[in-house]
């Protein structure tokens, strides 16, 4: 059986629209606009972003995590113009076991389905690549975006607990998306 090991290089993933790849300080623009927007915001922090440092303090967090073989946050950018959209990844990765995802997207691109798209790849390459068994994914419940994402993704709720839904999905369970 092959040995797994945490990526010594930053994978690159590629669908049909967009390109995922290793985040950087230049992406820095990017991550402001949607952390500043109110509505992508109010998902992960008490309040929108208000300056350039919080968005370096957090790039850095995403590369540390990576160097540190903790997680892979992938910067998404339209393959047609290089525009960056959004960002998703494992924040958490126990190789041969388990992975959490996140992600956010810029908001004149929700319903577009470049969402589905981008985790399809990832939720892919945490099977095949990280020998992951389980995919796991919490959000607030008043989220019903995300709510409606994880579930077309194959997602099933494994537990709620106050304003959070604690959701899962097992290898055996996958279906990629076409």
């Amino acid at each position: 059986m092959k040995r797994l090991e945490f990526p010594k290089a930053f994978p690159r993933l590629r669908t049909d629209r967009l390109l995922l790849r290793e985040i950087t300080p230049d992406d820095r623009d990017g991550v402001f606009r949607n952390f500043s927007d109110v509505e992508v915001a109010k998902w992960f922090f008490e309040e929108p972003y208000t300056d350039l440092e919080q968005v370096d303090e957090i790039i850095q967090a995403f590369i540390a995590e990576f160097q540190q073989a903790k997680g892979l946050t992938w910067a998404m950018v339209l393959t047609d113009n290089n525009e960056f959209v959004g960002t998703c990844g494992y924040g958490e990765i126990d190789l041969g076991s388990r992975g959490e995802i996140g992600f956010d997207l810029a908001k004149e691109h929700w319903g577009k389905g470049l969402m589905s798209e981008a985790l399809g790849a990832v939720i892919a390459y945490g099977f095949d690549i990280l020998g992951l068994s389980k995919v796991e994914a919490h959000t607030y419940s008043a989220n019903s975006r995300a709510i409606r994402l994880l579930t077309k993704l194959g997602f099933q709720v494994e537990s709620v607990r106050g304003d959070s839904h604690h959701f899962s999905l097992a290898k055996e369970d996958w279906a990629s998306p076409k």
